[in-house]
């Protein structure tokens, strides 16, 4: 199971300070949220992240959620999604929620359920010293330094994951991800690797985790977990 510090969550909730909001305790508890008063502006969040998980606390939002609902699950349709409604709300069935949670619980409730997908999450997400990536959403960790990666980045940096400080030819990676016999011209593939060090790289010019292999190709080299000496 993945431990709560990597679970990012997305969480539309409408004021902090009542009796409704639960993003302060999930905070409290370790996980990484991210919080905003309505649905539009979790979505204009979207393209600089993305949430292992969703909450909607529409009880707060007094509204029944099924719209926001419906709008995350067309934008993001794998993500877990977890709908929070006042007592009694009426056609939630209808909401594409994965669970829906019914006013009044406990901070534990939501927890354990937020826990069902931490397991599952734990299959995408692939660790190697410092280094950990998320197949699912495309997020890349290294020494605190998070990115976004496109699907293709993800692809060329999970391949080379499997087989950490072993050398690949330009051209074994280029057929392996891009899935072509055509290795004429891997000029896509050194654009790509630029990319991957910008986004892993404290000096993408100095690189220390994706090594280049004159006249070969390119090396990753396991990142160590730096360590906070500061008192």
């Amino acid at each position: 199971m993945l431990e709560n510090s990597q679970v990012s969550i997305l969480c539309i909730e409408g004021n902090r300070n009542n009796h409704f909001a639960f993003s302060p305790d999930l905070e409290r508890r370790g996980y990484q949220v991210r919080t905003v008063g309505c649905g539009a502006e979790g979505i204009a969040l979207l393209p600089e992240m993305s949430p292992m998980l969703i909450v909607i606390n529409a009880a707060s939002l007094r509204t029944n959620g099924i719209r926001i609902t419906r709008r995350f699950r067309a934008l993001l349709p794998e993500c877990p999604i977890v709908l929070i409604v006042k007592e009694g709300a009426e056609e939630i069935e209808a909401s594409q929620a994965n669970i829906v949670l019914e006013l009044p619980f406990t901070i534990q409730k939501l927890v354990n359920r937020i826990r069902t997908f931490q397991t599952v999450e734990n299959r995408h997400v692939h660790k190697l010293g410092s280094l950990l990536l998320n197949t699912r959403s495309n997020m890349v960790t290294c020494n605190g330094k998070e990115a976004h990666l496109t699907p293709r980045l993800t692809k060329l940096l999970m391949y080379m994951m499997e087989e950490p400080d072993q050398v690949h030819s330009r051209e074994e990676l280029f057929q392996k991800v891009w899935e072509t016999t055509y290795t004429e011209d891997t000029r896509t593939l050194d654009v790509h690797i630029s990319w991957l060090r910008h986004a892993l790289e404290e000096d993408p010019r100095r690189p220390a985790i994706i090594l280049t292999e004159r006249s070969i190709g390119y090396r990753l080299h396991v990142p160590e977990i730096k360590r906070d000496t500061e008192d």
